[in-house]
């Protein structure tokens, strides 16, 4: 076998703009401890999770994967690309057993999902989360969503009841979202008084949630959309901030390098990550740096600035992604 064992790569990341996240029911941006001060308190610090940039290195080389197909995708094959999931109904029926004997025959023909995984298959690809050099804390933002009244252009383009059809809206989303407050401190209270083993507390309060609940979807009405104009509170990763992290793959194959090569170069015609894009946030552009597990490097991919990444092999880099598949 003349392939790596391992395949590490480097990953230098700026935040040209600033970068937020949204993320399953979590408000803020994710902070980790990094070390305390001599009085034992955590210090805290911005960083890029493993799951955000693995997540879309994985999008992207599926995405690449289908265009070079250069025909329309099937929904299972979508997800058992980019997420590896299985949607094929006879998954949750077939025995443990044929998958395992079938596992290498699969790794063999599906290069992607041999480096990526699946929700049953282990992943040979290992990515560290970004982090900054010393501890940085968060900036927050401010961003002011607002209603069609704005603009008064567009509002003199509308008729008199549709003015009545806006203000009329407005007033019953703020009367949901004053209800929204008051069901987020109702919560609140509840997930203490059950920490506390309070039981006829925890009673009152599962009492008082759903009577404020039935309040909101009184006060919303047949309208399910969110409210228009409020004021929106971000948490961001500062811009001009460096992060660095790592990739490892082991039991690495040449083909391997190609399709991580393949991923940068897609997310440098888009560099953006986390959330609220459309206002500003998001940017990034960095490199990254492939080296065999004996320190020589293969290729440096620059990626950013919405344009073509730009790729430079080795002629170690170019001898490695030219061998043969190992076993």
């Amino acid at each position: 076998m003349n392939s790596s064992p391992f395949l590490f790569g480097v990953i230098t990341l700026r935040t040209l703009n600033p970068v937020s996240f949204t993320h399953h029911s979590i408000e803020g941006l994710p902070l980790m401890t990094r070390g305390v001060d001599a009085d034992g308190r955590h210090q805290r610090t911005v960083f890029v999770p493993a799951s955000q940039l693995r997540g879309r290195i994985r999008h992207e080389a599926a995405a690449d994967e289908f265009e070079r197909g250069g025909r329309k995708v099937k929904l299972e094959v979508a997800y058992m690309a980019a997420l590896g999931q299985d949607l094929r109904p006879e998954e949750d029926t077939e025995i443990e057993q044929v998958r395992m004997a079938e596992q290498q025959a699969l790794r063999d023909s599906q290069p992607l999902l041999d480096l990526f995984g699946t929700w049953k298959m282990a992943s040979r690809l290992l990515v560290s989360h970004l982090m900054p050099a010393v501890n940085v804390a968060a900036e927050s933002f401010s961003v002011i969503r607002r209603d069609l009244d704005a603009n008064r252009d567009i509002m003199d383009l509308l008729g008199d009841d549709e003015h009545d059809a806006l203000y009329a809206r407005r007033d019953r989303q703020a009367s949901a979202s004053k209800v929204e407050n008051m069901i987020k401190v109702t919560q609140r209270e509840l997930m203490k008084a059950k920490r506390a083993n309070k039981s006829q507390q925890a009673e009152e309060m599962e009492v008082k949630l759903e009577e404020l609940k039935a309040q909101k979807k009184v006060a919303k009405g047949d309208d399910v959309s969110e409210n228009t104009k409020h004021l929106l509170q971000i948490q961001a990763i500062p811009a001009g901030i460096d992060l660095t992290g790592k990739l490892v793959v082991h039991r690495a194959r040449p083909r391997d390098l190609g399709i991580l090569v393949g991923a940068f170069e897609r997310i440098s015609r888009k560099p953006v990550l986390g959330a609220h894009l459309a206002r500003g946030f998001g940017e990034v552009a960095g490199n990254v740096t492939f080296t065999k597990d004996d320190g020589e490097v293969l290729v440096v991919v620059g990626f950013g600035n919405y344009r073509p990444a730009t790729v430079q092999w080795t002629d170690v880099g170019r001898t490695y992604i030219q061998e043969p598949a190992a076993a």
